[in-house]
């Protein structure tokens, strides 16, 4: 008897387990962003202006984003993650582009 009841309280965390796994793939596939999100995220950071470069880089189930972009005589180069949060941010001043 005391078996049956080690089994089934095993059986029980193995489901809730997988309950979980499965809840967190679906928060994961629900929260994140995609890239014309991210461009957007990365422009109002910027104040606006043009994206002069854009790469994406894959980090396991999301994307990653990073974006130069130029508003006037400033420069920016904005990286966002898969969940929409700016990981960085960098500026400079400068009449020319930056090589």
């Amino acid at each position: 008897m005391k078996n049956l009841s080690v089994k089934k309280l095993a059986g029980i965390a193995a489901g809730a387990v997988a309950v979980l796994a499965v809840i967190a793939v679906v928060a994961i596939f629900a929260l994140r962003v995609d890239s014309s999100e991210a461009q957007q995220i990365a422009l109002d950071a910027a104040g606006g202006g043009e994206i002069i470069s854009r790469e994406t880089s894959s980090e396991g189930l999301w994307n990653e984003y990073s974006y130069e972009i130029v508003n006037g005589d400033t420069w920016y180069d904005i990286e966002v993650s898969g969940f929409g949060h700016i990981t960085e941010l960098e500026s400079s001043t400068s009449q020319y582009p930056r090589s």
